[in-house]
């Protein structure tokens, strides 16, 4: 029998994939919406809002103003990290994004070690530097792809940097305040940062029309959905595991533009998908293997 904790190790690992599978897809699908990145961001946000605004007053849930002020750091970070990554993604290849957000457990050793006390071995991070090997393939790959830019790697690496933010503070504030609170309240600040500069240099905010509103819903129950995982997980797993994992995501973009927005894919892009996948396997692996041996014997 399985101890509660090894239990919710287990279950936050299985949301951490389901959000690899998510994001994966999302990458494709905001490429695929004729809408600029701070309009996209805005109404994302605002129907965002609304909807888990509504289940949280549908499940007579309660924010404290304890509760808020913890949440509204990462909600800042959150909103600009949005524009910025839609931006992106409109900018350069799919996959040169996806890959450039994937460095993030290289950004986040510290911040895991330091601010967590998560021990980071020299298996761990070999394996990272194994699929940041691998990522480095797949930008080599792409430089000659048409849709490629040099603008819009810069805007990944800053959404790269925004989001590693939002990592950190999101992984703190999860320890005070429930995943479908602490949800509602990110994205209705979010959408508060995120509308001056959306009406002011967006092009204003005319209304969507009935196909860019599938398209938003989409991306709520897709990626958005991803995000929801991801912020129940950081309660159960360690920073530097959920982070590593999110080195699986440009495969799947890279996979999906191909198909897709036509965005070809190279022998050096396959290459180093492969790499990625196998150590980003690798340490889910361990990782559920150390936590079986730290779990205490059940009475």
């Amino acid at each position: 029998m399985q101890s509660r904790a090894t239990e919710q190790h287990r279950f936050g690992l299985s949301a951490v994939v389901g959000t690899v599978l998510c994001w994966g897809a999302g990458n494709v699908m905001v490429r695929g919406i004729d809408l600029p990145a701070l309009q996209l961001a805005f109404w994302r946000l605002l129907l965002s809002s609304i909807i888990y605004g509504a289940l949280v007053v549908a499940r007579r849930r309660r924010m404290t103003w304890a509760q808020l002020r913890v949440c509204v750091p990462v909600a800042l970070v959150t909103g600009l990290w949005l524009v910025t990554f839609y931006e992106a993604l409109k900018s350069t290849t799919v996959t040169n994004v996806a890959m450039i957000a994937s460095l993030m457990p290289v950004v986040l050793m510290w911040s895991a070690a330091r601010r967590f006390g998560e021990p980071v071995s020299l298996r761990l991070a070999g394996l990272v530097a194994t699929a940041v090997a691998g990522t480095g393939l797949v930008l080599f790959g792409s430089s000659s792809v048409p849709t490629w830019s040099a603008r819009g790697d810069l805007l990944a690496v800053l959404s790269m940097l925004l989001f590693c933010g939002n990592f950190v503070l999101a992984k703190e504030a999860r320890q005070k305040v429930g995943a479908l609170e602490f949800q509602a309240t990110l994205w209705f600040v979010a959408m508060i940062v995120v509308s001056p500069a959306a009406a002011l240099y967006g092009g204003g905010l005319p209304f969507p029309s009935i196909t860019t509103w599938i398209w938003i819903v989409a991306l709520i129950a897709v990626p958005g959905s991803g995000h929801l995982l991801m912020n129940w997980a950081h309660r159960h797993v360690r920073l530097m595991v959920s982070s590593t994992a999110m080195l699986g995501v440009p495969p799947i973009s890279m996979v999906g533009a191909a198909l897709f927005v036509d965005e070809p894919i190279k022998l050096a892009q396959v290459a180093g998908g492969v790499i990625v996948i196998v150590a980003v396997a690798a340490v889910i692996r361990r990782d559920m293997q150390l936590a079986a041996r730290r779990a205490p014997d059940p009475e």
